[in-house]
């Protein structure tokens, strides 16, 4: 696998208002933690280095060495990201965990599932239904893939995949339960229909009672009121 390389400073300011300056300055606020930091490192990415790093990761890229211009030791870390977190309503990163590897030492990471095909039950009107999006697994770095593949194309309606049907590349380790379930296509649903169906019998109902009710009424009011003496 190609090195990724990563420009990043130590970072000598902390708090959501410096974090929030930087980023409107078009940086990026990170942190870099691991078992064998006694202290986590605050970091920040510029502008530049950002654009790039962007369109690096958004390839999968796994295994990424940082390095840290202005550190006086230990300059260079190999990392994993642990952790991304976006703006989703106006966009881009907003902060970046990285996880400092030991070449030799398992790590413990998530992986994305890459959906392939058209499930056959879909095809007749079948929904299918994604129940997990990443696995949780532990293994070398340099066997973290960059993601596990489900090839729902056969699937029929009723049918579905667990975590113990997937095909896990070797020397990696899947940490979540072999029964949780994965994805499923599940029958053709007419609950919309029988909702209005429901609604239009029920207001077909209650327009019934008040006609009843009002008829009762009127009867009633009739039977009280005396009738007028003749002159």
């Amino acid at each position: 696998m190609e090195t990724v390389r990563l420009k990043v400073k130590l970072r000598d300011k902390v708090g959501k208002g410096y974090a929030r300056k930087l980023r409107k300055e078009g940086g990026l606020p990170a942190i870099l933690y691991g078992p064998h930091l006694k202290i986590s490192l605050p970091l920040e990415i510029e502008r530049e280095d950002l654009r790039e790093f962007t369109s690096r990761l958004s390839k999968g890229e796994t295994v990424i060495t940082l390095d840290i211009i202005n550190e006086k030791k230990n300059k260079e870390r190999e990392v994993i990201v642990k952790d991304v977190q976006r703006d989703w309503l106006k966009g881009g990163l907003q902060h970046i965990d990285f996880y400092e590897i030991t070449r030799g030492e398992e790590v413990s990471t998530a992986v994305p599932l890459s959906f392939i095909g058209k499930a056959e039950g879909e095809k007749l009107g079948g929904v299918v239904e994604h129940l997990l999006r990443e696995v949780k697994i532990e293994c070398l770095p340099s066997n973290i893939p960059l993601n596990i593949e489900v090839d729902i194309s056969s699937l029929d309606i009723g049918d579905f995949v667990d975590i113990k049907d997937l095909a896990i590349p070797s020397g990696v380790k899947v940490v979540n339960h072999p029964e949780e379930r994965v994805v499923a296509v599940l029958p053709p649903t007419k609950v919309e229909e029988e909702v209005e169906e429901e609604e239009a019998e029920e207001e077909v109902e209650v327009i019934g009672k008040e006609e009843r009710e009002g008829e009762e009424a009127s009867e009633e009011a009739q039977e009280k009121t005396p009738e007028k003496s003749k002159e």
